[in-house]
């Protein structure tokens, strides 16, 4: 029964990560572009064969931040800084001392918090609120 149990548990992102090496795998290390594959608002896929959908996440790495950018390819091109980026963590509690928690925190920019579903050196799917409305982004990287 416990084999059932957990089979039915959802996994959002690989477990056991530390926060900055969830941070390494946005930002590749020394910077990295993530393309937007899909995009749900409020649970309603997006057409992304308009520029206007069409969107980039880049990932700057500072000697002080990983900032976090999104750019489409509209002209002019528009820009939205989310803004420095830290990860959350559990903390020294318990066996979980400082794993990953859930969530990217955002200073400095538009974005308060990410909430990242999955994340791989090639894949990138989070959740963010804003303007009243819910944004799934599945995002890739080569």
């Amino acid at each position: 029964m416990v084999i059932g149990l957990l089979a039915c548990q959802k996994e959002y992102f690989p477990p056991g990560l530390y926060g900055y090496q969830v941070l390494r795998l946005v930002d590749g290390g020394s910077g990295k572009v993530w393309t937007v594959q899909s995009l749900e608002i409020n649970g309603e896929s997006q057409s992304m064969d308009t520029c206007i959908n069409q969107y980039e996440l880049h990932a700057t790495v500072s000697k002080t931040a990983v900032d976090l950018y999104q750019l489409n390819s509209c002209n002019p091109v528009d820009t939205v800084y989310y803004g420095a980026m830290t990860a959350t963590s559990a903390g020294n509690s318990g066996s979980n001392k400082n794993l990953f928690t859930d969530s990217l925190l955002f200073t400095g920019g538009r974005v308060n918090y990410v909430i990242v579903k999955y994340i791989t050196s090639q894949t990138f799917d989070f959740e963010r609120v804003g303007s009243g409305k819910r944004y799934s982004y599945h995002c890739v990287s080569e």
